[in-house]
């Protein structure tokens, strides 16, 4: 499926999610704009998308450059330490929490 059709199904499923929400009675008419302009720009630049695949004019084999081999390991160690910066800073958070307060609370959210 290409890129156009997705943002065109997309659009024709946030016209129905909008449709169903009014529906139901969870928004009024006046949020009913914002909703209806979203679901035509998802529509619309499906539209464009698929008409700037079309205008491009399509490349030889012979003329692209082949792509060069990306360096796994090193992704691989980025990857590592990423995760494990976020595992110590999510332990940091659960450590410095006090006992009787939730995380919501701690945050201020509550």
């Amino acid at each position: 499926m290409s890129p156009g059709q997705q943002m065109t199904i997309l659009g024709l499923l946030a016209l129905c999610y909008y449709a169903v929400l009014l529906a139901a009675g969870v928004v009024d008419i006046d949020v009913m704009p914002q909703f209806v302009v979203t679901a035509v720009i998802f529509l619309s630049s499906g539209r464009l998308l698929r008409g700037a695949s079309r205008s491009r004019p399509k490349k030889k084999r012979d003329e692209e450059k082949p792509r060069k081999e990306p360096n796994w390991t090193l992704r691989a160690q980025i990857l590592n330490w990423v995760m494990a910066l976020l595992i110590i800073c999510a332990l940091g958070l659960w450590v410095m929490k006090p006992v009787g307060v939730s995380f919501l609370e701690m945050f201020g959210f509550k």
